[in-house]
């Protein structure tokens, strides 16, 4: 009585524990259709409706217009200065976020908290504000082209336009 249990009983807690671990499969349809249907449109929400709002505004005024934009040589330029930074900055990131990585997971140091935080931080500064930042600091600076916004204080179409809209004097 007071020793191991019966083999029936050990084959029984096993397909338990078994059945017991799959257990997010077992949803009813109604509450697993409900959450894929409210993932799906948190992502069109949040993520295909600006994207369409970006390529509308882009092509607002034509293909030719568009064609134009792409075209001139301050376009070009900053195409350019793209590509080259990003071949700078992709594999400096890839380098130094390994390293810290390592860093972080391996060892235990005195400033590993700040660490992570200076590493959390453009993730919690969105990228529009910065560049909007930017944008109103450097505005003051320079004329605006003829395709720029009419609200020279407003960074919201500036800031998702694919289009150089500041030109320098």
């Amino acid at each position: 009585m007071g020793g191991a249990p019966s083999t029936d009983t050990a084959i029984i807690r096993r397909r338990v524990s078994r059945s017991q671990s799959q257990r997010g499969t077992e949803e009813p349809p109604l509450i697993k259709w409900t959450l894929i249907a409210i993932a799906l449109a948190f992502s069109l929400v949040f993520l295909l409706l600006p994207l369409v709002n970006v390529f509308a505004q882009a092509f607002a005024k034509g293909w030719q217009a568009y064609w134009n934009s792409l075209t001139e040589p301050d376009s070009w330029a900053a195409i350019r200065l793209t590509l080259i930074v990003a071949a700078i900055a992709v594999p400096l990131n890839v380098m130094f976020g390994v390293a810290a990585a390592w860093a972080i997971a391996k060892f235990e140091f005195r400033w590993k908290s700040l660490l992570t935080t200076l590493i959390d931080l453009p993730f919690s500064v969105s990228p529009v504000v910065s560049g909007c930042k930017a944008t109103s600091a450097n505005g003051s600076r320079r004329t605006r082209s003829k395709s720029s916004s009419p609200c020279p204080g407003s960074c919201s179409q500036r800031s998702l336009s694919p289009f150089p809209l500041w030109r320098a004097n």
